[in-house]
This record gives C-alpha cells, sequence and structure tokens, in this order.
C-alpha cells in the first residue's frame, strides 16, 4: 500500500477534537487589547468573493491530490456541481467541472457531512452543523432560520425538502433524530428519535433511514411508518436511493454492509438485491426506476444495475484488464492508489447516466453510465516536442496543503511549491503549469521548506518528511517511527539524492542558510522533529548535533530554525509536544550566538505549550514575533512579542482577539511573516481566521477578507514586485493577490 494511503488525512477529525477541547479552556479577558479591527472583519457583509468575483485572489498549483467528498449535480442545470474537501472548503463548478471556484469560508464550508438538495429555486445545504439555503445557484449562501437549530452542534446527515406555493418543507437527519420545518426553517421539531442516517423524497412520500430501520412518511415527515423488511443482521441502513418510473411504479433501496435491499412496491415488500456487496452509499436518478449505482466508502469498486437491481457490475475499473478510468496525475506520477470516500458518490438526479466519484486525491465523472470516466481535478498540458515531463495547469479544484512558494534567484521563469502529501512541484513558465518533481527523495510526503544555494544555478536543498501537518493537533505527538531529512537537486528540482552525512532520519520541517557563508564553507541549519538542530559548515556533506541546551526536557520538537542577516545569531522554535490531550512540557524559542554551540530560552517566562513559527526583526534583533495555538488549558494562542529581546513579552492577539471577528474556536495561529520591504507590516497566519495584517507592528489589525480560505501557512512576496503576495494555505493550495487587504 502506498504512503499516501498509510497516511490518511485524520485533519477534520483533529479539529473538531481540539474544538471540543478548546471549549473549555475559556477566554482570557484581561488580555492586552487588538487594537482597530477592520469593519468587514466584524460585521456580516456581502460575500468578498461575490464583488469583484474574487478577482483580488487567483488560485494556482498542480490540481487535485487531497480528499474529495459529496460529489454533486444540479438536476435543473447539468454544468453546475458541488465538491467539498475535507480541509474545509467548498467548490463549485459552472461548466460541468472544467473549471473550479471555491466558495468563500464565510459562504459555506465544512460541508463534507452530508448531500446538498436542489429544489427549483434553492439549494439547501450544511455548512457545518449550521443549514444554509442558496438561491443564486450556489453563490451566496444564508443561514435558514438565522442560523439557530434545535440541533445544536450534531452533524447534518442528511436533508430533505419540498416546495409548494406556499411553503417550503425541510427534514433534517442528525445523530440524535429528525427535524421537520414546515415554513421554510423559522420553526422545527423533532418529528422522530434516532440515529437518522439518510432521508430522502421520491415523488410525495418521504423515506428515512434510522438505525437499522426504513420509515415510511406520506406527509413529508408529519408522522412515520415502520416498514417490514428482511433481517439486517443487526447493521444500520446506512444510505437509501429511490426512483419512480413512467408508470408510476416505486423502487426503493436502502444499502448496508450486509447488502443492498430492493422493494418494488413503495416499501410494501423487500428482498436482497445483492448479497456481498458491502456498499454503504447507493443512488439513483429519481425519474426512473432502471439505473442505479453503490459504493463502499474506503472501498475501490463502484457497481451499477441497469435492470432495476436484478444484476449489478463493477463499472469503474482503474487498471487493466477492462480500464475504462482516465487516471490524474496523483495515479500516473505519484502511483497512489485509491479508496473511495464517505459520501464519495454523486449522482444527476435527473440524469441516470451521469455521476461522480470522489476517492482520497481523484475526482471523476461518467457521463454515460459508467462505460468510461473521465478526472476532473486539472488541465493536462500538451508538452512541448522534445519534453518527457507531463506538466498540468490548475482548473481551481485546489484541495491540498502547502507550505511555501519560492523563486528561483537565478532564473525568474522557476518557481517551486513546497506540498504537504504531494511533496514537491515546479515550474518552468512562472506559475502557469506544474510539474510533479520526487524522483530520488525517499521521504515524499511532504516538502516543509527550500533553500536556494547562493552561488550554484540550479541546487536546491529541501527539509522532507514521510510525517506531514507538523504542528498540527495530530502531529505534535510522539514520532512513531516517521522518517525525514535532507535532500538536493542540482536541476531545479527535476531530481533529488539525500544530502550528508550524520543526521538521523527523522521528520525535517526547517532548513536555512547563513547568507554570510558561500562556496565549499556553505554553513547551514535543519531542524529534526524530536531531533533538534543540526548543523553543516562544507555545504551539507557532513552535519553535526548543535543541540546543546536547547528545548525543555521531554520535548525537543523543533520546528523553524533562522539566522538573522545582521547579527548572524541563530534561533530556533520548539513546538508542542501533546500526550492524549495534554501539552505537559512547553516548548519556545531559543537562541544562539555562538553557531548553536550554547543556547538560550527567550520565552521561559510565558512556558509557551504549543508555541509555532516566529519572525525576528531584520533591523533590529530585539523585536522578535511568535505565533502560537491554544492547548487545552492554555490559553495561549494568537501572537505573542518582545522589544528587548526576550526579557518581556505582550500578548498582542489573543483567543479572545480573534473571536472577535468570527466567533470563537479553537485558535492555531502558524506562521508570522514580516514584509522585506516593510518589516512593520505584520502578517499573521491563522487556521481558523484568515490571513491578518498590520501595518503599525502588531498595534492594530485587519483581515483580508476577500481571501476565500481561512486556514492559512505562509506568505511569500513577488521578488520583481513586493505588492503581489502569494498565500500558501493548509488545504486549500496557493493564492496570488494584493500584499494589503
Amino acid at each position: 500500500m502506498n504512503r499516501r494511503m498509510l497516511t490518511t488525512r485524520t485533519r477534520d477529525v483533529a479539529s473538531l477534537v481540539v474544538l471540543m477541547l478548546a471549549a473549555v479552556v475559556g477566554w482570557s479577558a484581561d488580555q492586552p487589547d487588538f487594537g482597530e479591527l477592520s469593519r468587514a472583519a466584524t460585521s456580516e457583509t456581502k460575500d468578498p468573493c461575490e464583488a469583484g468575483e474574487g478577482q483580488r485572489f487567483t488560485v494556482m498549483g498542480i490540481g487535485g491530490g487531497g480528499g474529495m467528498f459529496v460529489p454533486s449535480i444540479s438536476p435543473f442545470d447539468p454544468k453546475l456541481m458541488f465538491v467539498a474537501c475535507d480541509m474545509g472548503g467548498t467548490y463549485r463548478s459552472i461548466d460541468g467541472g472544467r473549471t473550479w471556484r471555491m466558495l468563500h469560508w464565510r459562504q459555506l464550508c465544512d460541508s463534507l457531512q452530508c448531500r446538498p438538495i436542489f429544489l427549483k429555486e434553492a439549494i439547501l445545504w450544511a455548512s457545518g452543523s449550521t443549514l444554509k439555503i442558496s438561491r443564486d445557484k450556489g453563490q451566496t449562501w444564508t443561514a435558514v432560520g438565522g442560523g439557530a437549530a434545535p440541533w445544536g452542534g450534531d452533524t447534518v446527515k442528511s436533508i430533505a425538502a419540498a416546495a409548494d406555493v406556499e411553503r417550503l418543507t425541510i427534514l433534517i437527519g442528525t445523530a440524535k433524530g429528525i427535524w421537520r420545518s414546515g415554513d421554510g426553517g423559522k420553526g422545527w421539531r423533532r418529528v422522530h428519535e434516532g440515529q437518522c442516517n439518510d432521508v430522502i423524497t421520491v415523488g410525495k412520500t418521504t423515506y428515512a433511514a434510522v438505525e437499522s430501520q426504513v420509515l415510511i412518511s406520506p406527509d413529508m415527515g408529519q408522522t412515520w411508518e415502520k416498514l417490514s423488511m428482511p433481517a439486517n443482521q443487526g447493521t444500520d441502513v446506512c444510505s437509501l436511493a429511490g426512483g419512480e418510473g413512467t408508470t408510476g411504479s416505486v423502487v426503493i433501496y436502502a444499502a448496508g454492509k450486509a447488502a443492498i435491499l430492493q422493494s418494488r412496491d413503495a416499501g410494501k415488500t423487500w428482498v436482497v438485491s445483492t448479497g456481498g456487496l458491502g456498499c454503504d452509499m447507493i443512488m439513483m436518478a429519481g425519474n426512473q426506476t432502471q439505473v442505479a449505482y453503490a459504493a463502499q466508502t474506503g472501498g475501490t469498486e463502484v457497481y451499477t444495475t441497469k435492470d432495476a437491481g436484478r444484476t449489478w457490475k463493477p463499472c469503474f475499473r482503474m487498471n487493466a484488464p477492462g480500464a475504462n478510468v482516465d487516471q490524474s496525475w496523483v495515479q500516473t506520477q505519484l502511483k497512489w492508489g485509491y479508496y473511495v470516500t464517505p459520501l464519495g458518490l454523486g449522482v444527476n438526479p435527473a440524469n441516470a447516466n451521469m455521476a461522480m466519484i470522489s476517492t482520497q486525491g481523484d475526482l471523476y465523472m461518467t457521463i454515460n453510465g459508467g462505460n468510461s470516466w473521465h478526472q476532473l481535478m486539472n488541465k493536462p498540458v500538451s508538452t512541448a516536442r522534445g519534453e518527457a515531463e507531463l506538466r498540468y495547469a490548475s482548473n481551481g479544484l485546489e484541495v491540498t496543503s502547502c507550505w511555501e512558494y519560492a523563486f528561483d534567484p537565478f532564473d525568474p521563469r522557476r518557481t517551486y511549491i513546497a506540498y504537504t502529501d504531494i511533496g514537491f512541484c515546479r515550474s518552468i513558465d512562472r506559475g502557469r503549469t506544474w510539474i510533479s518533481s520526487l524522483k530520488g527523495c525517499p521521504w515524499g510526503n511532504t516538502f516543509y521548506q527550500l533553500a536556494f544555494d547562493p552561488t550554484v544555478r540550479g541546487r536546491i536543498y529541501a527539509a522532507c518528511s514521510d510525517r506531514h501537518d507538523i504542528p498540527h493537533w495530530m502531529h505534535v505527538s510522539a514520532n512513531t517511527g516517521q522518517k525525514g531529512g535532507v535532500c538536493v537537486s542540482d536541476d531545479y528540482g527535476a531530481s533529488w539524492r539525500v544530502l550528508g552525512r550524520g543526521l538521523p532520519e527523522l521528520p525535517c520541517t526547517s532548513i536555512c542558510l547563513d547568507p554570510k557563508t558561500r562556496g565549499p564553507g556553505l554553513t547551514m541549519y535543519v531542524t529534526l522533529f524530536e531531533g533538534g538542530v543540526y548543523k553543516s559548515i562544507d555545504g551539507g556533506q557532513t552535519w553535526a548535533r548543535k543541540s546543546q541546551g536547547l528545548g525543555n526536557p521531554g520535548n525537543l520538537h523543533a520546528f523553524m530554525v533562522k539566522v538573522h542577516p545582521k547579527t548572524g545569531d541563530l534561533y530556533c522554535s520548539i513546538t508542542g509536544f501533546r500526550d492524549d490531550g495534554r501539552f505537559p512540557v512547553p516548548g519556545g524559542l531559543w537562541k544562539s550566538s555562538d553557531g548553536g554551540e550554547h543556547w538560550s530560552d527567550l520565552t521561559a517566562r510565558v512556558a509557551l505549550r504549543w508555541p509555532t513559527g516566529f519572525a525576528v526583526d531584520p533591523r533590529d534583533p530585539n523585536v522578535i514575533y511568535i505565533a502560537a495555538a491554544t492547548p487545552p488549558g492554555f490559553p495561549q494562542g494568537g501572537l505573542h512579542k518582545t522589544t528587548d529581546g526576550g526579557k518581556t513579552w505582550k500578548h498582542i492577539v489573543t483567543d479572545a482577539d480573534l473571536a472577535k471577528s468570527s466567533g470563537e474556536s479553537y485558535s492555531h495561529c502558524m506562521f508570522v511573516t514580516l514584509h522585506p520591504d516593510q518589516p512593520d507590516y505584520v502578517y499573521l497566519s491563522t487556521g481558523a481566521h484568515g490571513l491578518w495584517l498590520s501595518k503599525d507592528t502588531g498595534k492594530s489589525w485587519q483581515r483580508f477578507e476577500y481571501l476565500p480560505f481561512r486556514s492559512i501557512t505562509r506568505v511569500s512576496f513577488e521578488p520583481s514586485d513586493r505588492k503581489i503576495m502569494y498565500v500558501a494555505t493548509f488545504g486549500a493550495g496557493l493564492w496570488r493577490g494584493s500584499y494589503v487587504p
């Protein structure tokens, strides 16, 4: 099994865990004031992406390579499609999947737990636990009934709706029951208890899967009756599908892990349609009774019936013999393999020939009933004569994390992206097209950071790791065998080799060069997760450990290392160490004035439990910023600043400050960056509150409202025009826009 499948992204689960834990932390009321928040950040405004259609930021990258869920097609417009990502993003296409645009996070996010419902004049979908409605084909969304709902924070697992001239009736299925509103969401009542896994309408009849039973309602959920079914071996009914033919006949399917059951008389009697398929998803176009599709979460097969359930055959064949899938670059270049994601099956409710499959890496569609499938993730680009490498252009479906965007110092046409999970991509045309380039790297899951040799053209150094997503919740626990190290390329990133001797094989998260050294005596430093800082004085040929006095006992989760350009002092941040739900040992920021031989703790007095990135003012080394996250019991998230070299610190951005702009939530600040020409411009990257800028060294702040994604990693700036900024995100690729909001 490939590496990507072994390290399935669990960030979505991790975020939920930390949100629950953070809820008991509380918010400190006596922290320093955040300054003047921008009005756009503190009030409900028109969607920034609608105003100007997102032109202030454009997305770029290779496309795909992340978990995609709930692919959906409108029955009223087959070119209108949606898909959600496990990193929070929700994407919309209006041209049949050829191009995609992310919806702004204030409009819709975290929408992977249930499918949207398409009505003639509206679309209903859930954003987390909030039910939302769009009346403009999914461009903008508002909370139904003002947002308050009796199911509280419970996940919305399914939606059904019926509209007539006078009212909109909505049914919501959650883990605790079925909720009904007969007035468009203004009022709700629970009409059935128990875990509801699915609810559908077929004609004027409603069906619901509640635990191991199927219920039927003739009056859109006001009353319910249990249907008599064959024994389901005690397993839940996971999914329902139904269709009505021209003769008035109705076929209903109920899918569970034991079998798919079928009724041809609207639920009066049932038979076993399949045995042993083990499918927990079943879908069909509701305007016919012959064709249905089925799949299993985590499986590789997709089945179809074209004779009303009498026979079922696999219809999605990724590999020979009989392959019928136009494989994406993730399969041909990374060779990941695949599995179907939860709710990863989608069917056009009005066209049985049109279906979609999302996997942990790919997105595919068929328009001929499963006879063939083509990918919707990006645009393969024809290469010039003599070029052996395949290039790809983004179609907007950027669904994975990146750590930085880098520019080649010798060739302005060449740029690079350091990615999570898909490793490293390079461009030879300044970001218009991309090439996956991992050849020779033994730790290709994640490239955390790049550094360029100052005198050798084409030589790039990379911090590489098999462990992704450091320093997020799931990845600040003890290392459990994941490896990493330093690789070097001498051909502009086309191929790689392991660099030097003396480094233990541990995840490498940061690399920097001493700007005062050159040639054979080039000095460089790296951080190893649980290994500390290592130093080379011969261009990486040999390495020596320089961690004496670094970190607190029990926590050597070294995350970032930097050399001050004026003083030559060395700085290293130690991020959090999570032991189950506790952070027992502080991290912090350490400084060395002798090349790593000795270290002093600059943050001993504040004892940060979960620090992350930091920045030192290039003009004055006494001015330092360090970002932090909030672990349970320690409301330290935000940004800390010292103006006296670490003797005293101020918490200049707090959890409560960030909550003013978008509500209380888990505060995970990732990086802080100073503008290279204007160090008074401070950029704060957060995990749930977007990207912020202070133009006055942290006294007041403004958010980049037009940036559609809210989880940000590093920012970088165009070398030839420092007013152009590139924003790397934790789950939505790379964005290009203005350096000011």
